[in-house]
């Protein structure tokens, strides 16, 4: 098995190179104005939603030109000089959620964009993904203001597209060669006293960056689980979000109470035999039941009832420049335990059943951020009190037992000259009573640090830079290698190179052979 620092250093050879070159590019061709509006300029990343903090000037010492449009959902991108993890209240405006006096003045957009994204991986140079897309979303409103500057009292978002992969869909059944579907669709309800939201969304409720405790609601993409080095692919859910403003004094200069209801909730889909992010657990376990050693049963999800609706809720303030929230939550664990028995075969003799199950838990958790001129710190803890925690021995009846967990991270981001960012942020978990019971899955602490460091050349034009996870705790790590080019108003050019190891029963180790380069070729309209 390579060693971190054997793959790491060819990677901070290959970015220094790349600075060098874009240096030296600078001081020979004449500089070309970033043409403003520029829908392009984008970061990789995954999650669509996030806002910046006050004083959290990410181009601040330049003129910067009008921020680029944003196609809201795109997993990839996240508007330049836009801190994507930044501390939000739920009532910040967002696509589809726009207020009247900042919104343009037609009632109907339309825009989206064509993309082919090719991925390949370096151990064996075959494609583990080879993904076409058309992108679609719309914002119509559907109930004006009244008065001029006031709020739209109906307003609906909706986004979707049209993916091909011929790739992906050959190695495993879990990935359709066409796939059409929608992706966010919800209506934005203004009034006078509450605001709603109804309908498929993302969400987050909490903040942490890179690692998120408390961001709990949306299942993870199976087709993507890894989005960038350091953020995975969420999945939008049916859910009901009521915003309550409530009254400022002295220092306090924002505050609002939201309660989340999800009806029917949805879990992360188990990946299909053959899948590049089919686990190396699952693997083994589905390789055993071919032999008849144990029983795998299905999948077991959360039946969709009301009577497994799950809930959140969020009290968030600002308070001397602090961003401060305090979260609940109650629902099921999005990535299955797998639940042991023992069952009588033909012959009479027990033989071992295990069935992947989602129970249910609850997690209470503190935030906060704070934007201090050109940098952030923030930081996010969580206390699980009832998790359901695997057991290592096979067995071991019924393969898991609950313990209260502890979770959290803190970090640090700052803009250095123009636009050199760097972002740290240390996480960590505890296991509660872990002397109790022996075997558990989980070491007593896990921790590790999550990082980005990126820069822009060639006038902005060329954004390149370095991102990943690396666990202390013999987890693994993910490390990233980006680039992407802005070569018109409406093109964008971007590559990647992905690397993950350690352990092999580590949680990034296990897709030690996922190595791949990604390059996409992006249409925006």
């Amino acid at each position: 098995m390579r060693s971190l620092a054997g793959r790491c250093l060819p990677i901070l050879l290959l970015l220094w190179l790349l600075n060098a070159v874009a240096a030296h590019a600078q001081t020979q061709a004449p500089p070309s104005k970033p043409l403003p509006g520029d829908p392009l300029a984008s970061e990789l990343r995954n999650i669509p939603s996030g806002y910046s903090l006050q004083g959290n000037n990410f181009f601040a010492g330049k003129k910067q030109a009008p921020p680029p449009a944003q196609v809201q959902g795109d997993p990839f991108t996240t508007a330049p000089g836009k801190d994507p993890f930044a501390a939000q209240s739920l009532l910040a405006p967002k696509p589809g959620e726009k207020k009247a006096g900042n919104a343009p003045a037609e009632l109907f957009s339309l825009h989206g964009y064509v993309e082919s994204r090719d991925r390949l991986r370096i151990k064996d140079q075959e494609a583990i993904s080879l993904r076409q897309r058309l992108w679609l979303e719309s914002e119509a409103v559907l109930y004006p203001a009244e008065e001029p500057g006031g709020n739209h009292r109906l307003r609906l978002f909706a986004s979707g597209a049209l993916d091909s992969d011929p790739a992906a869909s050959g190695l495993s059944d879990d990935v359709p060669l066409w796939d059409f579907y929608a992706e966010e669709v919800f209506l934005t309800i203004d009034t006078d006293g509450v605001d709603l939201i109804l309908g498929r969304k993302l969400l987050r409720i909490g903040t942490g960056d890179g690692i998120n405790p408390l961001d709990l609601i949306n299942p993870l993409d199976h087709r993507d689980p890894l989005a960038t080095g350091r953020a995975d692919s969420r999945l939008p859910v049916l859910l009901g979000l009521g915003i309550l403003p409530l009254p400022t004094f002295g220092n306090l200069q924002e505050a609002s109470i939201e309660a989340v209801m999800i009806p029917f909730p949805q879990v992360n889909q188990l990946n299909a035999p053959g899948s590049p992010w089919e686990g190396r657990g699952l693997k083994l376990l589905r390789q055993t039941a071919a032999q008849g050693r144990l029983i795998l049963d299905d999948q077991e999800k959360p039946s969709q009832s009301l009577q497994n609706a799950e809930f959140a809720a969020r009290l968030a303030g600002t308070l001397y420049g602090w961003d401060l929230a305090l979260i609940g939550y109650y629902g099921h664990l999005k990535s299955p335990v797998f639940s042991r028995s023992l069952s009588a075969s033909a012959q009479g003799e027990d033989k071992l059943r295990i069935t992947p199950i989602h129970p249910s838990f609850a997690a209470v958790g503190f935030n906060f951020a704070k934007g201090l001129e050109r940098s952030t710190i923030r930081g996010e803890l969580s206390l699980k009190p009832d998790l359901p925690v695997m057991l290592q021995g096979m067995t071991s009846l019924p393969g898991y037992v609950r313990r209260s967990v502890w979770e959290g991270v803190v970090g640090w981001d700052r803009t250095f000259g123009t636009n050199l960012y760097v972002n740290l942020q240390y996480f960590c978990t505890a296991l509660g009573d872990a002397g109790e019971v022996d075997g558990l899955v989980m070491d007593s602490i896990e921790h590790g640090l999550s990082y980005e460091i990126n820069d822009l050349f060639w006038d902005d034009a060329l954004k390149s830079g370095m991102r990943g996870i690396s666990s202390l705790s013999g987890e693994g790590f993910t490390c990233e290698l980006y680039a992407e080019y802005d070569l018109t108003d409406n093109i964008l050019l971007a590559a990647s190179l992905m690397l993950l190891g350690g352990p092999e029963s580590g949680q990034y180790g296990q897709f030690d052979d996922n190595d791949s380069i990604t390059i996409r070729v992006r249409y925006s309209f």
